[in-house]
């Protein structure tokens, strides 16, 4: 054997001393002659005994044994307290409580990094059969006989006939042919080495398993300095990684004891380079060199010695001669330098040498691999590195970053060592030897955050681990990460588009880690791969078929290609663009290699020019104008515009809100179909276009049921129409003048579910549908000129008010044509002191309002009643439920509303965003369980979190609150939505909106009191399950005190958390796979109501109305010039019924008529389905019986007790359903 596997238990960390110049060094083929075979027949020797701790203990003898007689001595001379209760604490205990202080702002980061890093070592104590396994690779590899230099067709018969069947070699695209000069011969390896983060003991856990890289080196002999031209060195490699294959194959066919090694032979890619393939072993389970309780795979690489191919890897040569690539003359094509190329081939003379380099540093540095650790989970959660998984599970990397772990590793050696470049402060180390895990990760992330590797960064150069520096020009690569032989761009795989995204990651992390909140598990434990998370629109792109197959450089230049054109596209419409792909299981060595034939393309909007309708060129006769045309093609023209300019533009007309929002997607798409980066249109899909038609009714309907479609305007209509109806008030000649006209709707701040229709009143009972009937009303809370007038008793009030509104509404009658006003009472009205009544106003254009009338005065009337001892408890407890009833109308409704008005101005994608959460939680018939409120208040805090930036549209802004709810311990942990802050925040026009929006430290700390104060009141969560607090509301009670319930919070949570793992598993979203997000399950309730759709009034804003509802249907027609099917008589006739929804009245009424017998879901946007669930005491138990039990009950056979009479209280509630109910499932 040429050379061995060195395995070594790693030194100590803990000591400071400068390592030797070679801590790692290679043993001599006489020193491991037969040294694994001896040490594995050894039944008794530990496997940690090829290289003690008792080795590293004797070569640090030196100064060693006055340290230990020192520390002794002292610890000697200590007085020893050993019955006292308190001691004082060591200097590592104080130095440790102070690091804390400085680092973490609180000690709960620190214990949680503490027990994270616990759980992402590697299980080094489980590693004996691994160490096994390397052996027996090491014994097989002696014993491969060797292969004569011969033509392919020569070898592979060699090869064959040696196996005894075909052998698949896996060479880089375009393969060689069998006749060429090329020689292909098999010497034993010259070096086997163990690389990687394993020996570092810096490997960290991550999803799938983790590697453990053996390097094993191919002799010189083999290659020529000319085979570093046209893929020769990688025909060779792929055949000596052929050889390799079936040797291990061989070896477990053979039963031999020595080289049995019970492992599964597969292949991957390194670094996604189709090129570098390396072989994948997998244990065989029952084995006794089973290593799978190591959670990992050993992975073995080939190797050259470096040199041996001269300068021809510089970045500046060519390597790919166009004859070989594109199959043509070579003076046809220019040979343009070949960067990626050059650096695949150099790559693999490095390995050794950079594990010698940083293990050096991981000697210096005591928290070197504590920090590399926390750098290399960071970056696996953002989907940077690859991954070796059984199942692909949904992952993303990010395109071209699956060399981010040893990156990362590679930039924290860096900021230790220094640079070689610039003056004495420039060169000096960044970072300290003496620094903490924490300080060395943030470093990091600063240092990413802050540098554009767009100018190269060269490493310092490391000549005694033999790294000696060269500096090479690597002008070629976008970015470039010089490691300290000055030879490898350690970014060359890197798009600059993924660099750029890294930078924003880290940049995102230290804001997260500078504010006073708890990110801990959103920096490291919860996965944000997913580019529907961290992008605003997620195209999936399929490559064309020679993109994909046609080796990969070709494949690099393609993604490049297509990410440069989608840049250069949106320009200032998008603020960052990135690729990723989904990770691919490992296949088995006989299965075609996995091609990327797809990738998910993300963009980042900026909401202030992504959706603008003119693109401004250069001026015609400008030297940019050509290259203009050229890029646009047919779309562009020349226009001449009101400032007198005259340009090359480029125009996007559209003709509703729906259009206007997908201009980014036609943007791309014609972008990217005109130059060629996808096959066809088809190819292109966008997650956009999954999602449109979620929040409108169908078309035919729309038409029908309005007076003009609310999908073109928007909420405009319903907005010019209040400020129209507000000009009147104030014109009103009233005993009290309207000074103020506040509104308090969801759909006046453009946040309703769907955008309100002007409903076409003349054709209720004829042309309008009952199942688009509804007609929403908008709540509007007027305030009168002060006056003494009033009277000072809560009853009078509420009379007077009721005489003011029947004034106002014969007003409003005569003064608006065609409006109907009429007062209106509340369904449960009865208190004479509560506020129960308003005017309802039917106005001729579509819209209907709720006006109520402000009365300061009843706030401090009910608050007297209420604090006056003297008053009996019922009436102070009326009086409560009044006040209640005034607080939310007339004080909470309308600050919030103005809230979130304002803040839809800052985040434009706000209101979208909360339109498509409050469709999810209804969809799935959550509807009188959670108030529109609530969800609103969760959608800004995912807007305010900082832990991505705001959304730019309604999607992104789903999957963020999405990810809110599935990581939110709403048992543990308040939601604080800095409500006020966001809203007085500086803001430059133009400039990004900032990504946080810190919570005031003050207002913190005291809605984290009362927080903790109201789990300790109610343990059990019955009350305030979602606790949501403000600057102004540290109690959290305005509009989650009751709702949801603590079980309906946890289905919430669950939902959410199914609902990101099922678009993480979706490679490309389509329409049926957001229809099937949205649709609820039934599986779960005792009993289902089935409404009849045909008389649902809200039935047209179903997720899939069924058009048979509304229309006939006839099995024959008369005559064949008729129209389509006529509509279905109606039920409701011609009457206005301003909001009206008889399904919601229906619950309503169930819920009133049966207090704590089941509780009721459904969807109140066109859902036929009522789910119910028994209480479970009530159906499942039985009770004493006695009058006035308040539930309908039957007597229990043979006891004399009763139960809960199902039967009859499902024939009541179908009984009162009739008509509506069309059956009940049980």
């Amino acid at each position: 054997m040429a050379g061995a596997l060195r395995v070594r238990k790693a030194q100590r960390t803990g000591s400071r001393k400068a390592p030797e110049p070679e801590p790692i060094e290679m043993f001599s083929d006489e020193d491991l002659e037969g040294g694994f075979e001896d040490v594995e027949g050894q039944d008794d020797v530990d496997e940690h005994d090829v290289a003690s701790e008792a080795d590293v203990d004797e070569a640090d003898d030196d100064g060693d044994d006055d340290d230990k007689q020192g520390t002794q001595a002292a610890a000697a001379s200590r007085p020893k307290h050993t019955a006292a209760h308190f001691a004082i604490p060591s200097n590592e205990e104080i130095q440790g409580l102070k690091e804390t202080s400085d680092l973490y702002m609180n000690n709960v980061f620190k214990l949680q990094l503490d027990e994270m890093l616990k759980q992402v070592a590697a299980p080094y104590d489980r590693a004996e059969s691994l160490e096994k396994a390397l052996r027996r690779i090491q014994a097989i590899f002696a014993e491969i006989p060797a292969i004569p230099a011969q033509t392919l067709a020569a070898a592979r018969a060699t090869l064959e006939k040696r196996v005894g069947h075909r052998v698949d070699i896996h060479f880089p695209q375009p393969p060689p042919s069998d006749d060429a000069p090329l020689k292909y011969a098999f010497e034993a390896p010259s070096a086997l080495n163990l690389v990687g983060s394993w020996p570092l003991r810096t490997a960290a856990r991550r999803p799938g398993l983790m590697d453990v890289d053996v390097d094993v080196v191919m002799p010189s002999s083999l290659f020529q300095d000319k085979d570093a031209v046209n893929h020769r060195y990688f025909y060779k490699r792929a055949f000596y990684l052929a050889v390799l294959a079936e040797a291990i194959i061989a070896a477990d066919a053979s039963k031999s004891k020595r080289t049995l090694l019970h492992a599964d032979v597969q292949y991957a890619d390194v670094h996604g380079d189709r090129r570098r393939l390396c072989l994948v072993l997998r244990p065989k389970a029952g084995s006794d060199t089973d290593f799978s309780k190591a959670k990992a795979v050993i992975r073995i690489h080939l190797a050259h010695e470096n040199g041996i191919f001269g300068g021809r890897l510089a970045p500046t040569r060519n390597n790919l001669r166009a004859s070989h690539v594109l199959g043509t003359d070579a003076a046809d094509a220019a040979d343009e330098p070949t960067p990626v190329y050059n650096s695949a081939i150099q790559a693999d003379s490095l390995r050794l040498a950079h594990l010698v380099f940083l293990h050096a540093k991981s000697q210096e540095v005591p928290a070197f691999a504590e920090a590399v650790q926390m750098l290399k989970t960071w970056a696996t959660q953002r989907g940077f590195g690859t991954l070796t998984l059984d199942e692909p599970r949904g992952r993303q990397i990010v395109a071209g970053s699956e060399s981010a772990r040893f990156v990362l590793s590679m930039l924290l050696a860096h900021l230790l060592c220094g640079s070689d470049d610039g003056n004495a402060v420039q060169r000096r180390p960044k970072l300290s030897s003496g620094f903490s895990n924490y300080q060395l990760f943030r470093g990091v992330l600063d240092f990413i955050a802050k540098t554009g590797f767009s100018k190269p960064v060269f490493m310092k150069s490391q000549p005694q681990y033999g790294l000696q520096g060269s500096r090479l020009d690597f002008a070629p690569f976008a970015n470039a990460l010089v490691d300290p032989s000055g030879q490898l761009n350690l970014l060359a795989d890197w798009p600059a588009q993924s660099v750029e995204l890294l930078r924003h990651e880290a940049s995102l992390t230290l804001e997260m880690l500078n504010d006073g909140a708890d990110h801990f598990g959103s920096i490291f434990l919860t996965p944000r791969d997913l580019f529907l998370y961290r992008f605003d629109e997620v195209a999936t792109v399929s490559l064309p078929p020679a993109a994909g197959v046609a080796g990969a450089d070709r494949r690099h230049a393609a993604l490049e290609r297509l990410l440069d054109v989608a840049q250069q596209a949106l320009g200032t419409r998008a603020t960052a663009v990135a690729a990723s792909y989904s990770v691919d299981a490992c296949q088995s060595w006989t299965a075609e290699p996995p091609r990327v034939r797809s990738v998910h393309v993300g963009l980042r909007l900026d909401s202030a020019n992504a959706f603008r309708q003119v693109d401004h060129g250069p001026a015609p006769e400008s030297a940019d104008a050509p290259a203009f045309r050229a890029f646009w093609g047919s779309v562009a023209e020349v226009r001449r515009f009101r400032d007198g300019r005259i340009l090359e533009s480029v125009v996007w007309p559209v003709s509703s809100l729906a259009q206007r929002a997908a201009l980014p997607r036609r943007v791309l798409r014609h972008a990217l179909t005109h130059h060629e980066c996808i096959r066809a249109r088809s190819s292109l899909r966008f997650v956009g276009d999954a999602m449109d038609g979620l929040t409108e009714i169908p078309s035919s309907l729309a038409s029908s049921a309005y007076i003009s479609d609310p999908s073109v305007q928007g909420f405009h209509l319903v907005r010019s129409t209040f400020d129209m109806l507000t000009k009147r008030l104030r014109a009103l000649e009233l005993p009290l003048s309207v000074i103020g006209v506040a509104p308090a709707s969801s759909a006046l701040r453009s946040m309703s579910t769907f955008v309100p229709g002007p409903l076409n009143i003349a054709g209720l009972g004829g042309t309008v549908p009952d199942v688009a009937a509804y007609m929403p009303v908008h709540d509007v809370v007027i305030t009168l000129e002060s006056s003494g007038r009033w009277p000072d008793d809560l009853a009078a009030i509420q009379s007077t008010k009721t005489a003011f509104y029947e004034r106002l509404a014969q007003m409003l009658t005569a003064e608006l044509d065609g409006a109907q006003a009429r007062v209106r009472y509340d369904l449960d009205a009865g208190d004479q002191i509560r506020d129960e009544t308003c005017v309802e106003v039917v106005l001729s254009a579509g819209f209907a309002f709720a006006l109520r009338i402000h009365h300061e005065r009843e706030r401090t009337l009910l608050e007297r009643v209420i604090k006056d001892k003297a008053e009996p408890q019922a009436s102070r407890a009326r009086a409560t439920r009044a006040l209640d009833v005034y607080n939310v109308r007339f004080d909470l409704a309308p600050r919030h509303h103005a809230a979130l008005a304002a803040l839809s101005h800052r985040y434009p994608a706000l209101g979208d965003t909360v339109r498509l959460v409050k469709r999810f939680v209804r969809a799935h018939m959550l509807s009188p369980h959670v108030c529109a409120e609530a969800l609103e208040m969760v959608c800004v805090a995912a807007f305010t979190s900082g832990e991505r930036m705001p959304p730019a549209t309604g999607a992104a802004g789903l999957v963020a609150v999405l990810y809110l709810l599935s990581t939110w311990d709403w048992r543990e942990a308040p939601l604080l939505v800095p409500l006020d802050s966001a809203i007085n925040a500086h803001h430059v026009e133009g400039a990004p909106v900032p990504a946080s929006v810190p919570f005031p430290p003050a207002a913190r700390a005291q809605a984290e009191q009362q927080f903790r104060l109201a789990r300790a009141r109610d343990p059990a969560v019955h009350h305030h399950a979602w606790y949501i607090a403000t600057e102004e509301d540290s109690q959290g009670s305005t509009w989650t005190r009751d709702a949801p319930p603590a079980a309906v919070a946890e289905v919430i949570r669950r939902l959410a958390t199914g609902a990101i793992e099922y678009l993480r598993g979706a490679p490309v979203l389509k329409s049926a796979d957001v229809h099937a997000l949205f649709a609820p399950s039934l599986g779960q309730f005792d009993f289902v109501i089935h409404i009849k759709p045909s008389v649902h009034m809200r039935y047209s804003e179903a997720l899939a109305p069924d058009s048979s509802a509304w229309l006939r249907t006839s099995k024959k027609r008369s005559f064949r010039n008729l129209s389509e099917p006529s509509l279905k008589p109606s039920v409701y006739g011609a009457q206005v019924r301003a909001g009206l929804d008889p399904v919601a009245e229906y619950v309503e009424l169930l819920l009133h008529l049966y207090p704590g017998t089941f509780r009721l879901f459904y969807d109140e946007h066109g859902g036929t389905a009522i789910g119910g669930q028994w209480n479970p005491v009530r159906a499942q138990g039985d009770a004493q019986f006695k009058v006035l039990l308040h539930y309908s009950s039957e007597p229990v056979e043979g006891r004399d007790r009763v139960t809960l009479n199902k039967s009859a209280v499902l024939a009541e509630i179908e009984r009162l359903g009739h008509g509506l109910v069309a059956r009940i499932e049980t």
